[in-house]
């Protein structure tokens, strides 16, 4: 069985060639066969009943590895032509998309899309809301697991949304643009670090329902950045520049109750 419950669609192009459905079949064409003699569909999250080689019915070795199905191919001498294999599935066929990113341990994602729309997975069911940071040309609409909200603008956080555990859902998000996006547990207060002018920007944002106080220190090989917070209201979100140099990863140390988390951050 799948890991993660995806959702309905199709395949892209492959390394090998392609994967099309006819039916209650998947049909993988391999115009190029791996040096390995293995196949490797990512992202199928339907069960496959069996696979064969098609004209001659054999059955072929298959495993999954995750949410992909690698398909060992029968040894052959022929250098040209395309072979098909005939992969039956259980069910219909629902695949988890390319770009779907699953929630960090506390239950945080962080996204840098590159289009409207990105898939999520949660690890547990939770009422989670959406910070967009980006800009704003009038209303703005914020979908999540079929659930919609339009609001005024992207300054606060946008929710609540349902999303339940271990199911690929949509995220959209439609405004002027769309630069980074945090989406975390209702109740959570979430420190992240941004590009900016000059170095970065500290963010804490409060993604609970009381306010929030504490505070942010962010470690650098230069010294240490501290900052204070008091009465950070629901939905909102504070910052601080940060000059910064060099590589790696950063994170910010936080503290601001049991239920805090930060993101991390790759300086390059």
């Amino acid at each position: 069985m799948a890991l993660i419950q995806g959702i309905p669609g199709e395949f892209g192009p492959q390394p090998w060639g392609e994967a099309v459905l006819r039916s209650c079949e998947l049909l993988l064409r391999i115009t190029r066969r791996p040096a390995n003699h293995e196949v490797r569909l990512p992202g199928l999250a339907t069960t496959p009943r069996h696979v064969v080689e098609d004209g001659t019915g054999r059955a072929l070795t298959w495993r999954r590895d995750g949410d992909d199905l690698v398909v060992r191919l029968p040894h052959s001498d022929s250098v040209s032509g395309a072979s098909i294999v005939r992969v039956a599935l259980q069910g219909k066929l629902r695949i988890v998309p390319p770009d779907t990113v699953t929630a960090h341990a506390d239950g945080v994602w962080v996204l840098t899309p590159t289009g409207a729309t990105s898939h999520l997975v949660a690890r547990r069911s939770a009422d989670v809301a959406v910070r967009v940071f980006g800009d704003a040309d009038g209303d703005s609409r914020v979908e999540l697991a079929h659930q919609s909200y339009v609001v005024p603008d992207l300054g606060r956080t946008v929710g609540p949304f349902a999303v339940p555990a271990g199911l690929v859902v949509p995220l959209t998000v439609e405004a002027a643009s769309v630069r980074r996006i945090l989406v975390a547990p209702v109740g959570t207060v979430v420190a992240s670090i941004h590009p900016a002018d000059g170095g970065v920007s500290v963010v804490v944002t409060n993604f609970g329902r009381t306010v929030a106080h504490g505070e942010a220190v962010l470690p650098l090989p230069t010294g240490r950045c501290r900052w204070a917070f008091e009465d950070l209201r629901p939905g909102a979100s504070v910052s601080w520049p940060a000059a910064v140099s060099g590589s790696g990863e950063l994170r910010v140390q936080l503290d601001a109750g049991r239920r805090s988390a930060s993101a991390p951050y790759l300086l390059q």
